[in-house]
């Protein structure tokens, strides 16, 4: 239990309330929640740039860049972490404004801090596309036509789940098959047309070329192959913790979940973690930086065990099944 000061603990309960709005997609209400937590504590880097991601999706791309570069003068003493971050959503803006290769220094500067960054890969490899063409307009004495304009983003959408695929139903009627442009990546699912629903990075890892689409009369069906089947998603994108699916595991949602070990951490970067939170962090760690085989034999044995067991040996777990062994004292009671 950390123990916090009065001022400290209404940052806590703000920054909570904040992070609910958002992942609820109520972002004027994030909006609002992140600029008290600013005008509480200015010079705290971490309020300044979740605010330039509500700027982001708000689409105020001058007021997100305005905080991407305060956030960034904080950080200058700061850690790696946050400040990779701050380099991402720097690189993000400027290239939705237009600014390739700007956005290309900051997208590699953040790289080069957390090289593991998920949304990365997606984000370098849209820069990059763009940047032969910027090129082509200072070598080639033409008129340059001005951008077209932005897509409209299809906000209006629901997702749910079984053990095998998250299905997504994007509400758009009468669309054309031409319009539509889906393309499938393990950790995200950029789309193109008149709308546009940027899901980037997922929250696990998805299997491309086992995904599809389908186009109906009132909206677009998209069913993505999880990579780990049998693992409920808490979120549909951004961090989310690993849950094995049971029989008293909801399989549907149609809202986004609150990602609540996410939020335990951004209120306190360098706080450390105890008891149970020791041991589910521990646990998240080593599956993040384990091999395929490593990360396999951890879920098998967990989830076949009901949590009593954990495995890294996929030779020694992958041929037989796990038994329950609760802790001394204790005996197994299987709920109806």
């Amino acid at each position: 239990m950390l123990n916090l000061s009065p001022e400290q603990k209404k940052s806590a309960d703000l920054f909570a309330k904040a992070n609910d709005a958002f992942f609820d997609d109520d972002y004027d209400e994030a909006l609002s929640l992140f600029t008290e937590l600013v005008t509480l504590e200015p010079k705290n880097a971490e309020f300044v740039l979740k605010r330039c991601q509500v700027y982001q999706k708000l689409n105020k791309l001058d007021l997100a860049l305005k905080d991407g570069e305060q956030a960034l003068a904080l950080l200058e003493q700061g850690s790696r972490s946050l400040l990779a971050r701050a380099h991402l959503q720097l690189g993000i803006i400027l290239h939705r404004l237009g600014q390739y290769p700007s956005a290309q220094i900051h997208l590699e500067q953040s790289q080069e801090l957390n090289p593991q960054e998920k949304t990365l890969v997606t984000w370098l490899r849209k820069n990059q596309e763009v940047l032969p063409k910027i090129t082509e307009t200072f070598v080639t004495p033409v008129a340059v036509a001005p951008p077209a304009p932005a897509p409209v983003k299809a906000t209006r959408y629901e997702w749910f789940q079984n053990d095998t695929f998250i299905t997504i139903e994007v509400f758009i009627k009468n669309v054309k098959s031409d319009a539509v442009d889906i393309r499938f990546f393990d950790n995200a699912l950029p789309t193109g047309s008149d709308y546009t629903l940027e899901l980037e990075p997922l929250a696990h890892k998805i299997s491309p070329k086992e995904s599809s689409f389908k186009i109906l009369s009132t909206k677009i069906e998209i069913k993505l192959k999880k990579e780990m089947i049998g693992i409920m998603w808490g979120t549909l994108e951004g961090e989310d913790q690993i849950v094995a699916m049971t029989s008293s595991t909801p399989t549907t949602t149609t809202k986004k979940s609150k990602d609540w070990n996410a939020l335990s951490r951004e209120l306190d970067d360098e706080a450390k973690p105890e008891g149970e939170q020791a041991l589910n962090s521990l646990f998240q760690q080593i599956y993040k930086d384990a091999d395929p085989d490593t990360q396999r034999a951890m879920m098998k044995s967990f989830v076949e065990s009901n949590g009593t067991c954990l495995s890294t040996n996929w030779n020694e777990i992958g041929t037989k099944k796990t038994e329950v062994k609760p802790p001394e004292g204790m005996i197994a009671k299987k709920y109806e």
